[in-house]
């Protein structure tokens, strides 16, 4: 059974602001809330940290409930507990033409051609191409996304979508840490896309929200959430 967990996070803790600051620690506090034996053809573990002014909420993905008492005691608040859903009812609903607003955290990335052959992968950090890199995989993640300004698209297509639909880039940062016994030093690119996506391929869709999509999927990104169009 997929689910999605949530989880507050209290950054006047000492563990707290460690998990919301090296995403190595964090990928250890999540991994160690499932059992080493979980398998992974249904979901991915896959987490995500959104913050306000008032609140850093941690969002998982995985294919079973994970034990989360241990973030919660370490790292949260007492008096909220984890809060778990069963995430299959939701899956199981996508439909084609359906409309949902979306938010995902993503490392865009590609890889520098190197005499014809796949060279190293580098991150992309202008906006117009972190925005590129997400319409070019939109199709096969089973969705698309509203037309931009320039997009050359039929008036009737332009015409089924409003400017609130629009994909934007509501943040960028650098993730900067250190990994392992060595404190081998980590940069990581991100995005975060807000906006309106209409389902093509519901089965597409499914493995885009259970299995990420993109580099980094250990680190913080890839997970893409639904929220209802209101």
């Amino acid at each position: 059974m997929t689910t999605l967990t949530k989880i507050l996070i209290n950054p006047q803790l000492r563990q707290g602001r460690k998990l919301l600051t090296n995403p190595h620690a964090m990928h250890a506090a999540v991994s160690a809330a499932f059992p080493p034996d979980i398998d992974t053809d249904e979901a991915r573990l896959l987490w995500r940290i959104d913050r306000n002014s008032y609140e850093n909420t941690l969002y998982i993905v995985g294919p079973e409930k994970p034990t989360a008492s241990g973030i919660v005691e370490q790292a949260g608040y007492g008096t909220r507990p984890a809060q778990s859903l069963d995430y299959t009812r939701l899956l199981g609903s996508l439909q084609k033409g359906q409309r949902w607003r979306f938010e995902l955290l993503a490392n865009p990335t590609y890889s520098q051609s190197n005499n014809g052959k796949r060279g190293k992968v580098k991150a992309h950090v202008s906006v117009e191409h972190q925005l590129e890199w997400l319409y070019s995989r939109a199709e096969k993640a089973g969705f698309a996304l509203a037309p931009r300004v320039n997009d050359t698209v039929p008036a009737e297509e332009r015409a089924r979508w409003s400017v609130e639909d629009e994909t934007a880039i509501v943040e960028r940062r650098t993730l900067d840490f250190r990994k392992g016994e060595n404190r081998r030093h980590i940069r990581i690119a991100t995005a975060r896309y807000r906006g309106t996506l209409e389902v093509t391929d519901s089965a597409l869709l499914r493995s885009t929200l259970t299995h990420g999509i993109g580099r980094a999927r250990g680190y913080g990104c890839g997970l893409m959430t639904l929220a209802a169009v209101s």
